[in-house]
């Protein structure tokens, strides 16, 4: 009987192989692994999109931080009667108050200007057979200048000496005029101009006992630069001269040719018809931020008007940047209801509010504090009610802002600081006080001799406010301040009045009696509501005889919310560290972490399965390769047994 070919089961048949595990594996992770991959992505592109909102918000958000500062109104620009060679110039910054000024230049300011006469070259020695040195003296601004020279001092040298000792206030030069044999000429020039600059002269210098006396050799060099001194009957020679109030002297000069070719002068000027007078043409102590340069004689008017440019500037970049942030969010929740198809943020209420909440501040009508007119056209205070649409922003049918600039100024010009304070708000700061303590004033008895005068040395006593620090050291006019008083009372009132002569603008101090706990006495009392702090330091021991210590006050603002104000807050709502948007992209990236987590998890079952899988299969393949071997001898011992039977 002869038996059949026999063939087993396995991957010695060809149904366990590699490829049949391959594609279980690949059908395993198609419905276990992708949903997680498809899930990550989708939140990927969120994200990126989201990030992309978030870029054009941020930009918006600086067009209405702009709106929402009071800065960008407190810019101003300057209309001047006279463009073309004006006599006078202006410009004001930001916050000066709005004003016209009319001013009249009658004279300028000058510097003090002299030169020697010809010198026929410009290294010669001024005094090649000087025994020892000589000195002079120049005198300026209540300082005066000792120059010494001696026998190898050249002309150019005698300049650089007269640099040096001045410290550059009188600039010496030796300057070429090109004139036939003696072209050379030495010039001094006051560095600044006014008539406090005015250079004199001495041909000498001070004594050790304190007198001026002159010297025979400088009188010479003097004369060989043209230089001729005009001293009243007595003052030359070598008669010493008094030192109380002496300020040099001028030199004779000759109109047909002049050694003193100009001289120092102040400008004088009126402002709105007040005579004005300054050592400068350029003038900075008309008021705070405001500066006037004088260029000529003539008249002139200054208009300081609001500077719009920068508002309008910042109301084209809202509408620029608004529009633009639209385009990303129609794009991100759009919806198709004929094919289907959502944006990638379509009914995330984070994102769908933003249009929402931008336009109900935008265009929701405002109480602001204003006036009304009565019937007989009189302005009264009153609460008005306003939206930007007053303003020239409008909202167009496809959901885009735009802008009319011309509405917009027109109303602006209209009151500029309602505007401010519809679109900003106007910050204004709590008033700041400070008390000293008590000061016993004994009943008014007279002080002892010692204490009717006190002394302020440098840094013992300083107030500090507006960003300027004033020392009490000193009077407003530069001169040592010593506090005198026959009584304490007299003392604290002149010590105020001294602190009130510094005109600290914004600061009110005043003295005020008082009685605390059965003790009569005095107080001093600091105010204001400018909104500046205010710092009160020097030697503890010092102030603390007029009650006072080291301190400093702190203003505190109080806001009034713009419209803008409001928007800026609620865009930080969305895109602040604590913000909607922020806590969205932080939930995105944490949701993609714990999916990509979970994907690796499974993937890492999936791969240890089919590791599993194919390791078995290898044993099954290994089992059957024995059996195939047992089952290929039997087969052939019964195939020969078959051979050998027929």
């Amino acid at each position: 009987m002869a038996f059949g070919s026999l063939s087993s089961l396995g991957f010695g048949s060809g149904v366990l192989t590699q490829d049949v595990i391959d594609k279980l594996k690949k059908a395993d992770e198609a419905s276990r692994i992708n949903p997680y991959t498809k899930k990550i992505e989708e939140n990927n592109t969120k994200q990126k999109d989201l990030t992309e909102i978030k870029t054009k918000l941020l930009s918006f958000q600086t067009a209405v931080s702009a709106l929402g500062d009071a800065t960008v109104f407190a810019k101003r620009k300057v209309n001047a009667s006279v463009t073309t060679n004006p006599p006078a110039s202006l410009t004001a910054d930001s916050g000066v108050a709005l004003q016209s000024m009319k001013v009249n230049v009658t004279q300028l300011a000058q510097k003090d200007v002299y030169q020697s006469k010809g010198l026929a070259n410009d290294g010669g020695y001024i005094d090649a057979n000087l025994e020892g040195t000589a000195s002079f003296t120049l005198f300026q601004n209540g300082k005066e200048y000792t120059i010494s020279y001696d026998r190898n001092t050249t002309y150019k040298d005698l300049a650089d000496k007269i640099n040096q000792a001045t410290d550059g206030n009188i600039q010496a030069k030796i300057v070429n005029t090109g004139e036939k044999d003696a072209p050379y000429r030495l010039t001094l020039s006051s560095k600044e101009t006014g008539e406090d600059n005015a250079i004199s002269f001495f041909d000498g210098s001070k004594a050790e006992d304190g007198t001026y006396k002159t010297d025979a050799n400088v009188s010479k060099l003097f004369s060989s630069l043209g230089w001729e001194l005009h001293k009243p009957m007595g003052g030359a020679g070598d008669i010493p001269i008094d030192p109380k109030d002496f300020k040099g002297y001028s030199i004779i000069d000759d109109p047909d040719n002049p050694l003193h070719i100009q001289k120092a002068q102040n400008a004088e000027f009126t402002l709105d018809g007040i005579k004005m007078i300054r050592q400068s043409n350029t003038v900075t102590d008309l008021g705070v931020g405001i500066t006037l340069t004088l260029n000529s004689t003539g008249e002139i008017n200054f208009d300081i008007q609001q500077d719009n440019e920068a508002v309008v500037k910042a109301m084209n970049d809202l509408v620029d940047s608004y529009n633009d942030l639209i385009v990303n969010l129609q794009a991100a929740t759009d919806y198709n209801s004929e094919t289907g198809t959502k944006g990638t943020l379509q009914g995330i209420t984070e994102v769908n509010s933003i249009r929402s909440t931008i336009i109900s501040t935008l265009f929701g009508s405002q109480s602001v504090d204003g006036f009304i007119e009565d019937a007989n056209g009189n302005k009264i205070p009153s609460k008005v009610m306003v939206s930007l649409q007053d303003y020239g922003l409008s909202l167009s049918d496809s959901g885009t802002l735009s802008f009319s600039q011309s509405t917009f100024e027109e109303k602006m010009n209209e009151d500029p600081s309602f505007v401010e304070s519809f679109f900003a708000g106007i910050t204004q700061y709590k008033d700041i006080s400070y008390t000293g303590d008590l000061v016993e004033t004994n009943d008014a008895t007279t002080l002892a001799e010692e204490q009717k005068g006190i002394k302020f040395e440098k840094g013992e006593f300083t107030i500090v406010f507006n960003d300027q620090t004033y020392d009490l050291s000193k009077t407003r006019d530069g001169k040592e301040f010593v506090l005198k008083g026959e009584t304490k009372e007299e003392q604290m009132k002149n010590l105020v009045e001294h602190i009130n002569s510094l005109n600290i603008d914004g600061l009110n101090v005043r003295l005020e009696n008082v009685e605390k706990d059965g003790k009569k006495g005095v107080i001093i009392k600091f105010n204001s509501d400018n909104g500046s702090d205010l710092t009160i330091k020097g030697n503890d021991e010092f102030l603390k005889q007029f009650g006072l210590k080291n301190t400093t006050v702190i203003s505190e603002p109080i806001e009034g919310l713009g419209v803008f104000a409001q928007l800026k807050s609620k865009l930080q709502g969305m895109t602040g560290s604590n913000g909607s948007l922020t806590k969205l992209d932080e939930s995105l990236t944490n949701d993609t972490k714990s999916l990509t987590k979970s994907k690796e998890s499974t993937q890492a079952l999936i791969d240890s399965k089919y590791e599993t899988m194919q390791n078995q299969f290898l044993q099954y393949e290994s089992i059957l390769n024995k059996l195939n071997t047992q089952l290929n001898t039997i087969t052939n011992m019964i195939n020969a047994m078959n051979n050998q039977n027929s």
